[in-house]
């Protein structure tokens, strides 16, 4: 697992990189293929604030703890994102390749809709700076069909998408 440690308002210490890279490989062993978490280790005043962003084996995994002791972040912010990883894959095992997921049905109410609603999933995405190279590797990497991104050239945020084996497709936002 490559681990980047941003430090802010905050001296950087080999001790506390350290300690972030020890408690953070425990988690590699719930990924099979590479990953890349991205540390952000912050001091305000009396507050101590932890954030973490893994990407890696087709998930986007985030967590942020903050207390009056980093270490203490530190450590809650890795039992957070242990939980959410362990929630994610036992989701994914019980779910069956290529099978629809199970939506919940809708309560009765006293009134039709005139059009049939469809569920709508909300996924909060992580937006990356990278360029189209990068986005591509990243893209092959994980798996996904497609990757949100932050493109430092034209400084907005893009859409790369799978077409095909070796094909992809870059959406560029416009405006009128």
């Amino acid at each position: 697992m490559q681990i980047n440690v941003t430090f802010r308002h905050l001296d950087s210490s080999p001790g506390l990189k350290e300690y972030v890279q020890k408690r953070l490989s425990k988690l590699e062993k719930y990924f099979n293929g590479p990953a890349e978490a991205n540390v952000i280790l912050k001091a305000e005043k009396f507050r101590q604030q932890a954030e973490v962003s893994i990407v890696g084996d087709g998930f986007n995994i985030n967590g942020k703890e903050e207390t009056q002791d980093m270490y203490e972040a530190i450590d809650l912010v890795v039992a957070k994102l242990e939980a959410q990883i362990k929630k994610l894959r036992e989701k994914r095992k019980g779910r069956k390749k290529g099978a629809p997921k199970e939506v919940e049905a809708p309560l009765a109410s006293s009134f039709e809709p005139l059009e049939e609603e469809l569920p709508i999933e909300v996924e909060r995405v992580f937006v990356k700076p990278m360029s189209v190279e990068e986005a591509i590797e990243q893209l092959k990497a994980t798996g996904r069909e497609f990757l949100v991104f932050n493109n430092p050239d034209t400084n907005s945020v893009n859409v790369i998408y799978r077409r095909g084996e070796e094909r992809f497709v870059l959406v560029l936002p416009e405006f009128s």
